[in-house]
């Protein structure tokens, strides 16, 4: 008996590190907001918010062996604008992430991205399916879409293009939603989700890629160990951001590495070189004149 209770409980120890090792890879709070939508079935949202919550967070979206502790933090927030019929619905996306810097307790934001774009279906009590090769349903898809980036910015920002292959199926989804005709997925956008996935996907902007990982694996995981800012990084970062504007001034990569990082770089180089600060305060401004309101905060 003894012998097959040590056998049970290795067994045991050895089917829960290989969860550990192959656990989903998202971490997400997600929030439904209805509080726009008057005289709707309430109980909707609800089993909305837990459908979206299970879809995320209990699928496994890449081949990359994950220990829980390394899952990746991120927020859903789907704000109900519009009731357009008792299971379609108009609406606003918000999706953030962020990841632990390395040798410190600072978190780095990664993704802060807003969508204004969300028109689905969902049907009470149903259950959220997603194949990218046979997608049924634009919520999901839309879900599934920026999944894969929050995970492709994280593996970027850890191996240099580590982030391939989560990039290369959101653009595999983008590809396959474009006979539904559902809003937000119009390649003639230049901000929207095709364009987000075309342009990680675009070997000559490798470089940006290249540059991400520099800023957070030879700036930030580096640097913060020996209780610097990685201000070099930082700027060397704002100077390839400029170049880039001036080769590819509709690059929808300028919006988001702002609306990520801006904050971030005008808090972490408030202590740099006068003349640091300078040139990039000069180039943020030109990259972002509509925040110049941000940029003050330095002058």
């Amino acid at each position: 008996m003894d012998v097959f209770f040590r056998y049970g409980c290795l067994t045991i120890l050895l089917l829960a590190g290989i969860f550990s090792l192959s656990a989903q890879e998202l971490n997400a709070v997600v929030k439904v907001n209805s509080s726009r939508i008057q005289g709707a079935n309430r109980q909707i949202f609800s089993t909305l918010e837990e459908a979206l919550h299970a879809f995320i967070n209990g699928r496994k979206w890449t081949d990359t062996p994950l220990r829980a502790e390394e899952r990746v933090n991120c927020s859903f927030t789907l704000v109900i604008t519009e009731a357009l019929s008792s299971n379609s619905f108009r609406g606003e996306l918000y999706v953030q992430s962020h990841r632990p810097v390395e040798n410190s307790t600072y978190l780095t934001p990664m993704l802060n991205l807003r969508d204004t774009e969300m028109e689905f279906d969902y049907t009470e009590y149903q259950p959220l399916q997603f194949d990218p090769s046979f997608i049924q349903g634009n919520l999901a898809a839309t879900i599934a879409y920026y999944a894969y980036l929050i995970l492709g910015l994280d593996f970027d920002s850890r191996l240099p293009l580590g982030g391939t292959s989560c990039f290369r199926r959101m653009e595999l989804i983008a590809a396959n939603v474009q006979s539904y005709g559902w809003k937000g997925w119009e390649r003639r956008n230049n901000r929207g989700r095709s364009a987000i996935g075309a342009a990680f996907n675009d070997g000559a902007l490798e470089e940006y890629r290249q540059m991400w990982f520099d800023y957070h694996r030879r700036g930030l995981d580096m640097l913060s160990g020996n209780g610097e800012t990685g201000s070099e990084k930082i700027v060397s970062s704002i100077l390839f951001m400029s170049a880039l504007q001036v080769k590819r001034p509709a690059t929808v990569l300028i919006t988001l590495f702002g609306d990520a990082k801006l904050e971030e770089m005008v808090t972490l180089l408030s202590k740099a070189d006068v003349p640091e600060k300078r040139q990039a305060y000069n180039a943020l401004l030109k990259l972002y004149p509509a925040r110049n309101a941000e940029l003050e905060k330095w002058r």
